[in-house]
């Protein structure tokens, strides 16, 4: 379990469910359900979640480092979970109640903040301490299967440092395009109306937003439509349709003031009519 502070320095906690609080984002790395959680409380900005996404994806792709072994090299899946949207949005709702369940687990503390669970029905051992057994082997296969919990060993500074993972994307060693004239005129780029037209309605919603939130989180999901955030939380998602229509999820504008999402709306009409 992991506590994401201020920065993007995430520290080791012990196991314990009270250490999720509304203003905590708090990583579980679960080698039984091959998943990274990340849970954020309701008091966490845009930038605070979108910083501890970048810790959760760091784990899942590298796993972490224990002596010889590598906890979590096996994660396929980030499961993060918005406590704002618990008992409102199916999905999240959905993976807190698997997250829930793992944490009402009982456990075996072991070293370096890893814990174990024991998977299947056994028989509690009254008034005995069982130490936990650690296989050097990975072909023999314990009797009964474990799965475990993974907190990286990193020390607590008082000055949070920027992590490492998020500069990562920006360096490479791929040579710096030329903007040096070759003396060859470059092949004319071709766009359709109607390609100028779905352009020119998406920034229209992005310009309206953009009027009464100041600062704004914009990202393209896979199946192709946007997703616009603001501090507080998210604000709208939409998609594009045959014949360049937008499309609204029905959970857009929902925790927007009703004058601010008029105004939006209103906007973005008055915009719109530029290419009617």
């Amino acid at each position: 379990m992991f506590n994401v502070l201020e920065g993007g320095v995430i520290e080791p906690i012990k196991w314990n469910k009270n250490s999720f609080m509304p203003e905590t984002s708090i990583i579980v790395l679960d080698e039984g359900s091959e998943s990274v959680f990340l849970w954020h409380g309701i008091k966490q900005g845009l930038v605070a979640r979108r910083t501890a996404l970048r810790q959760a994806e760091s784990l899942k792709g590298h796993g972490y480092t224990v002596g010889k072994s590598i906890i979590g090299r096996d994660i396929k899946n980030i499961k993060e979970i918005d406590a704002r949207k618990i008992g409102k949005v199916p999905e999240d709702t959905k993976m807190n109640e698997e997250l829930q369940e793992i944490l009402d687990r009982k456990f075996t503390e072991l070293d370096s903040f890893i814990v174990t669970f024991q998977v299947g029905i056994a028989k509690p051992i009254v008034g005995t301490k069982v130490e936990p057994k650690v296989e050097v082997k990975p072909a023999q296969a314990p009797t009964v299967s474990k799965s475990v919990v993974q907190a990286p060993a990193v020390t607590k500074t008082t000055t949070p440092a920027v992590s490492t993972d998020v500069a990562s994307e920006y360096e490479t060693s791929e040579p710096m395009p030329s903007i040096r004239s070759t003396g060859k005129s470059a092949p004319a780029i071709k766009v359709s109306a109607k390609d100028l037209i779905t352009d020119a309605k998406v920034a229209f919603v992005f310009s309206a937003i953009l009027e009464h939130y100041a600062d704004i989180w914009i990202s393209k999901k896979s199946d192709g439509s946007f997703a616009v955030e603001q501090m507080d939380g998210p604000i709208c998602q939409f998609s594009i349709k045959e014949g360049a229509k937008l499309n609204f999820t029905a959970n857009s504008f929902l925790g927007v003031d009703l004058k601010i999402k008029t105004a939006i709306q209103k906007k973005f009409i008055e915009l719109n009519k530029l290419i009617d």
